[in-house]
């Protein structure tokens, strides 16, 4: 009988200790974290990958505003005489700010002269003397038809003017920790103007 007691006694002690164990809330806030935690660093490591990759697309895209606004400020080097200077001096702008090796640039002026960055060096190719007539260029910066050569200030098909143009093109890798989030196209995120000088 005396045994029978010893081990009740033990098993009301063992449900009092499981019981205050149960009812007891003191550690709570250190498991909930460590449950949530997880959770917390991949929202920020997301956050942070679509900020840097923002960021990179805004400074690229100044890249290109900065390049078309010294194509308009300089209109009267848009020529087959200063076109491949005006190439060279906007391709250098670009080349002066992505100078790591990772950045691709064409400018062309007015299909003219061509300044092409590989993040090395600046090359210059086109026919220059094609830069002094006027064109109607269609479609966009990176596939950008110019047409035959028109007289300028005549109609074009879309309901313009014919004119002379500065194309700017820039090209940089990159490579998102997790997705591109639509945003970069085969490791790349590109800005383009065309600038219409005259």
């Amino acid at each position: 009988m005396i045994f029978i007691h010893v081990a009740g006694k033990k098993a009301l002690q063992l449900r009092a200790g499981l019981r205050h164990f149960l009812r007891d809330i003191s550690g709570n806030a250190a498991v909930e974290f460590a449950l949530i935690a997880p959770v917390f660093i991949l929202i920020l490591a997301g956050s942070l990958d679509l900020g840097m990759l923002i960021f990179s697309r805004f400074q690229l895209e100044a890249t290109v505003s900065d390049s078309a606004s010294y194509a308009m400020v300089n209109a009267d080097l848009v020529d087959g005489k200063d076109g491949s200077d005006l190439a060279t001096k906007i391709a250098t702008m670009i080349a002066s700010e992505y100078a790591a090796g990772d950045t691709q640039a064409s400018v062309n002026v007015n299909n003219g002269a061509v300044a092409n960055y590989n993040g090395a060096k600046i090359v210059i190719s086109g026919n220059v003397s094609q830069a002094d007539a006027c064109y109607c260029p269609s479609g966009s910066a990176s596939s950008l038809d110019w047409g035959s050569q028109q007289s300028c200030g005549s109609s074009c098909p879309d309901g313009g003017r014919a004119g002379r143009f500065v194309s700017v093109m820039v090209k940089q890798a990159y490579t998102p920790l997790f997705s591109g989030y639509g945003l970069v196209k085969g490791d790349f995120i590109d800005a383009s103007a065309i600038v219409r000088t005259q």
